[in-house]
Formats: structure tokens, C-alpha cells, sequence
């Protein structure tokens, strides 16, 4: 019988072969990959900034009817993909196209995300509190850790396969990425906070006024040390140069010694009114550090020597900028030698690092509200609600168009394998050879950007061959270069407009039709043929 089993796996292989295939997704080179990009929470990225206000490309995820804190968390960019939550959906869009790869439901509003290990990381900030990871490549659930009635309000943080989320419930709680349990650390007041990491050491805030310090190497946290601040802690620390810098809810900034926990400098504002609940960016020795309840943004310098400071002491301070308007600055990011912030008064700025000089900003004017940017691959992102009754959101891309990405799709047909390679600047999808060996055909769609698009794609000359033809949506395509062929494959370049399409490639000489009818006769052949053998040699 082992004749059978094997034929029979051998046909469900080539069946199978003919399934639609995945994404050709660009290779991010400076990707933005968790919550302040990186686990010290440096907010810091060396990709370049875009040195114009072009928009790429945007995506509309829909209304939220329930309010404009939908989508002010930040997206994160990832093996080619844009990963943004929006109040209780998770969206995944080409990061070249802004195309949806998928979406995922969940049962509550949701922080940012952050990634690690080919999945997604959020916490639930509604309903029933809890943590869940989503696969990357999928949007599928993978697991979900119930910490109700404790709310999770800041993203995760991932670090040497540990996840780390402060609750409402006075804890940080550790799990493996798998979903485990590990241990929780009790605080005297609710974590707000999203922890930093710097090797083993885990940094986070509590309202209890206390920034703690835990060794997290062995199986339970080891506490090192913790700082008394002046008033609550709901910013997220950030980690360089030896230093932990966060903010208190009582107008002021702190520097501490990131081994023994003590003071190296302080900076109040002269506004007591004043909450620094924001992260900062830290680069180049000076820390960029806002409020959304004050319409200015600090550029302090981080060497400075150790005192108290206040707004008014030009020592510490490299520069100040005021944003025009109603409203605060939201969270600043560090790139390419520029610093990137968005406001709540509808817009957002490109500063010169060391003046605070406006290189070029966006501001819209009728009542929207924009999300914190991020910076990566050398273009910019942002989310932005629309304050009409539904709220409608939108995620942009800034920056120049990205170059062609290729896939290569493996094809099995007649027995063999062939690979189709092809090279686009739209997002293909749903690639089928399942009328090949029946009429000589294949297919896929694709979606673009922009007034025109293209595909180049090269075939092997034993797989599909002779008078070969591309359709778009079955007419012709706007451009078709003529097939270039060197003598084992084929090449066809053609162009069409920037919308969903689908695209048909078809040849007069392919492989030759193997009919699925024909299995079942030679599975039925193959079984009576066994049948026979073993009966001989039980008569032997």
C-alpha cells in the first residue's frame, strides 16, 4: 500500500502546485520596527528625511464613529509592510503601494504596535484588558493574554524574546513570545508607561511618581534601583550615552545615571501647568523633548554638567520653537540630521537639528487632527482623522516613489519546476497557473500608484513559450515592449494605469496538459497492481 500513498502525495503536490502565491514586498533598509523605533526608546532612526511635501500614496481605513483618538498611535514599517491599529482594527498595507495585505479584528481600542520574530505586538487599552500577537505575514491571532481588569495604554516592548507591558493595575507584567507567563512587578500606582530596555536592564514609570530600574536576566526581576520624581511618570523612558531621560506630569525633565538611578540633571518649565507625558527623541548628545498640552518643543543638550535647570537657563538649552495655532506638539523623531514633529493644531514641520529652523512643514486648515510621524526608508508617514461625525482616517506616505521590487513565484507543471520572476512597482497578488497546462495561460492582479505602472516579467521558454500575449483586464495594456528572448527565457515589459487590475500572460507552446481526471486511473491502476503482488506472495 505504500505505492498508493506515495502516488497519492505526489498528486496532491501537483494539484497544490497551482495555488495563488504571496506578496512581492520591499526590503526595508532603515525600517521603523516598534513603538520609538528600537527598544531604548531612542526615537531616533538614521534614515534620511524626504526634502519635499509629495504624497505618495494614502490609505483610507474608513470611519471609527467614536472619536479622534482612533489613530494617533504610530504606525510601525516592517519587511515592506506599514502595521497601524485603528481604535480596534489592525491594518497591514504595502509599504510601496499602500495596498491592505490584511486586517485584523480585535475586541477593544488598541496601542501601536511593535514588531519582533515575524509578529505584531498590542495591547488592549478597552473592554477587557489583555496583550495580542498577530502573525505578520497573515494578520492571524496567535495568542491573547487576558489581564482584565487591568487596561494595557502603551505599547509593548519586546526585548530578547521577552514582551513587557505596564497596566492600569499597578504591574508590569513579562510574558515570552510565545505567550507564557513569566512574572509580574507590582508598583504603587497604575503603568502608563512604556518600558525601555538597554540589555538587562528594563526602565519604565508608575504614577506612583517612581521611575524603576529591574535586572530582567534571570527567571524574576531584580530590582536595582528607583527615582522619586515630582509628580506622575507617563512618558515613556528613552535610554542613551549612560542616561535615562523621561518626563513628570509636574513640568519637569529628568537625567538620570542609568546604573546607580541618581540625578544628573533636571529641567523645569516655567508653565506648571505643563505635562510631559510625551517620549523624547535623543541624538547627538541633546534630547528633543514636547508636550501636548504646551505649543513648544525643546532641543536641551544632554552633556550638560549636573544642576537643576530651568526654561530660562540658556546653558542647557540649544533652542526652543513654538508652534503656531491651538495646540501641543506631539512625539519628535530624529532623522538624517532633522528633527520630524507633528501638532494637534493640524500640521506638521521638518526642523533644521540645530536651529529649530523650519525646512519645509504640511498644515491642514479644516478641522483635522494628525497622528505622530515616523520616519523610515528614507520616506515619512503620518495618520490624520477628519473631525466630521464619523471621524474618517487616513495614512500618508511622503517622499519619492520607491523603486521596483521582484518576486519570484515557483511554478510546478508537467512534472517540473520553473520560476517566474517578476518585477513591478505595483503590489501583485494572487498568482495562478491553474489554466497553464490546459490553454496556456497564467495570471495575477496587481494594484499601483501614481498615473502609470509596470510589470517586467520573465518566463522560462520550456514552461510557456511561442506568440506570446498580455492582456490587462482583457484588453491591451497601455505599453508593451516586444518580447525580448535569450534563448531560455522570455521577457515581456508592459505599462498600464494605477488601478486594480488583472493581468493574463498567454503562449501558443506550453507544457503539456496532465488532466486531474487522469489521476484516479492510475491511483485505481496503481492499487490493483499492489493488490496482485501482495496476494502472490501470500501464496508463495
Amino acid at each position: 500500500m505504500k505505492k498508493v500513498t506515495i502516488l497519492s502525495a505526489f498528486a496532491l503536490m501537483t494539484l497544490l502546485s497551482t495555488a495563488p502565491m504571496g506578496f512581492a514586498l520591499y526590503s526595508s533598509v532603515t525600517p521603523w520596527p516598534m513603538y520609538r523605533h528600537d527598544v531604548a526608546h531612542s526615537g531616533s532612526t538614521p534614515s534620511d528625511v524626504p526634502n519635499n511635501n509629495n504624497t505618495l500614496w494614502t490609505y483610507s481605513a474608513g470611519a471609527s464613529g467614536i472619536g479622534p483618538r482612533s489613530i494617533e498611535a504610530t504606525p510601525l514599517i516592517v519587511d515592506g509592510r506599514v502595521i497601524f491599529q485603528v481604535t480596534d482594527r489592525v491594518f497591514a498595507v504595502d509599504e510601496t503601494t499602500g495596498v491592505k495585505l490584511w486586517e485584523y479584528q480585535a475586541t477593544g481600542w488598541l496601542t501601536a504596535p511593535t514588531y519582533a520574530d515575524g509578529k505584531v505586538f498590542l495591547g488592549i487599552m478597552t473592554n477587557a484588558g489583555g496583550l495580542i500577537c498577530i502573525d505578520v505575514f497573515t494578520g492571524g491571532e496567535l495568542w491573547k493574554q487576558d489581564l482584565s481588569p487591568s487596561l494595557v495604554i502603551d505599547s509593548p516592548l519586546v526585548s530578547d524574546g521577552t514582551v513587557y507591558v505596564g497596566v492600569t493595575g499597578n504591574y508590569t507584567y513579562a510574558f515570552n513570545v510565545a505567550g507564557g507567563y513569566k512574572w509580574g512587578y507590582k508598583t504603587d500606582g497604575p503603568v502608563y508607561s512604556s518600558p525601555a530596555a538597554d540589555g538587562d536592564m528594563l526602565f519604565f514609570g508608575s504614577d506612583d511618581t517612581k521611575l524603576y530600574a529591574l535586572n530582567v536576566s534571570g527567571s524574576a526581576p531584580v530590582s536595582i534601583w528607583n527615582f522619586t520624581a515630582n509628580g506622575a511618570i507617563q512618558s515613556s523612558p528613552a535610554v542613551a550615552g549612560g542616561m535615562v531621560f523621561f518626563g513628570s506630569d509636574n513640568h519637569t525633565f529628568y537625567a538620570l545615571n542609568e546604573t546607580t538611578g541618581k540625578l544628573v540633571w533636571s529641567w523645569a518649565t516655567t508653565n506648571a501647568a505643563v505635562k510631559f507625558r510625551n517620549s523624547v527623541s535623543v541624538a547627538n548628545n541633546r534630547v528633543f523633548l514636547t508636550s501636548t498640552n504646551a505649543g513648544k518643543i525643546y532641543a536641551l543638550r544632554a552633556d550638560v554638567a549636573s544642576g537643576n535647570y530651568t526654561e530660562t537657563d540658556l546653558v542647557i538649552r540649544n533652542w526652543t520653537k513654538e508652534v503656531p495655532g491651538v495646540g501641543g506638539w506631539l512625539e519628535p523623531v530624529y532623522a538624517g540630521g532633522k528633527i520630524v514633529v507633528t501638532s494637534t493644531a493640524s500640521s506638521f514641520y521638518v526642523l533644521d537639528v540645530n536651529t529649530g529652523t523650519t525646512l519645509w512643514y504640511r498644515r491642514s486648515n479644516w478641522y483635522p487632527g494628525y497622528g505622530p510621524a515616523i520616519v523610515a526608508d528614507g520616506r515619512l508617514w503620518f495618520s490624520m482623522f477628519w473631525s466630521d461625525p464619523s471621524y474618517t482616517l487616513n495614512l500618508f506616505c511622503i517622499g519619492s516613489p520607491f523603486p521596483p521590487t521582484t518576486d519570484h513565484y515557483a511554478v510546478n507543471a508537467g512534472g517540473r519546476d520553473f520560476d517566474v520572476a517578476i518585477e513591478s512597482n505595483s503590489t501583485v497578488t494572487d498568482f495562478s497557473t491553474t489554466a497553464l497546462e490546459t490553454e496556456g495561460k497564467f495570471g495575477f492582479n496587481v494594484k499601483g500608484i501614481g498615473t502609470t505602472s509596470m510589470c517586467n516579467i520573465t518566463i522560462p521558454n520550456d514552461m510557456l513559450s511561442g506568440d506570446l500575449n498580455v492582456t490587462v483586464d482583457g484588453g491591451q495594456p497601455l505599453y508593451s515592449a516586444p518580447p525580448l528572448n535569450n534563448g531560455t527565457h522570455t521577457s515581456l515589459y508592459f505599462t498600464y494605469n494605477s488601478t486594480s487590475h488583472a493581468v493574463e500572460i498567454t503562449g501558443t507552446n506550453y507544457i503539456p496538459e496532465f488532466p486531474t481526471i487522469a489521476i484516479l486511473p492510475m491511483l485505481i491502476t496503481t492499487f490493483l497492481i499492489t493488490l496482485v503482488q501482495l496476494k502472490r506472495k501470500r501464496n508463495k
